[in-house]
């Protein structure tokens, strides 16, 4: 009489059975929302969108702004492998006060544009985003001689005092009409 030995089988089951459990487990954590309510949820999506380590990210500044009606929050970042350019992340407010992530129009996402080190005390970080069909510029000032900004139809924008200064939210406007300004209204450049 023949022995049958299922014990192979049995087992080749249970293991299949784990892995569509732990696959299961693996992409619902994958596909969770990608959240910016806390610099912890911040970090965690930047790393899992820019595919960095979280351990590696920086935060710089977050500041909350509202455009038409929507509240969105502005996350600057470094990397280890790039600390000279902090990176613009953009979260929206959903109905229930979640922040999540947002890429604005697909083709012109944020994107660094100038950086000026010349002189050595004296650098802005310029950004351009796009938001329900309309360009914002943000401005990263982290050299102390710059007091104000101006556009090309004359508007001023103060810094403010303490640096580095965020400047979120302005309207767009060609940047090679920017203006850098010290304390005395005096052009830097």
């Amino acid at each position: 009489m023949e022995k049958n030995n299922y014990k192979p089988l049995i087992l080749c089951v249970v293991f299949l059975v784990i892995v569509v459990i732990g696959c299961t487990f693996w992409t619902n954590w994958q596909n969770r929302p990608l959240l910016g309510n806390t610099d912890e949820e911040i970090c965690e999506t930047i790393a899992r969108t820019e595919k960095v380590k979280k351990a590696t990210i920086d935060l710089k500044q977050v500041k909350d702004g509202e455009v038409d009606g929507h509240t969105y929050r502005c996350a600057l970042y470094v990397t280890e492998d790039d600390t000279n350019h902090p990176t613009l992340a953009m979260f929206r407010q959903d109905a229930d006060g979640n922040f999540l992530w947002y890429e604005g129009d697909k083709f012109s996402r944020h994107s660094h544009v100038r950086a000026m080190p010349d002189p050595p005390d004296i650098q802005v970080d310029v950004y351009r985003f796009s938001l329900e069909d309309a360009f914002y510029l943000f401005f990263y000032v982290t050299g102390e001689d710059v007091a104000y900004l101006t556009d090309e139809a004359g508007n001023i924008y103060q810094v403010g005092e303490e640096r580095p200064a965020f400047l979120t939210f302005l309207p767009y406007w060609d940047d090679i009409y920017t203006e850098y300004l010290d304390a005395e209204g005096n052009p830097l450049w």
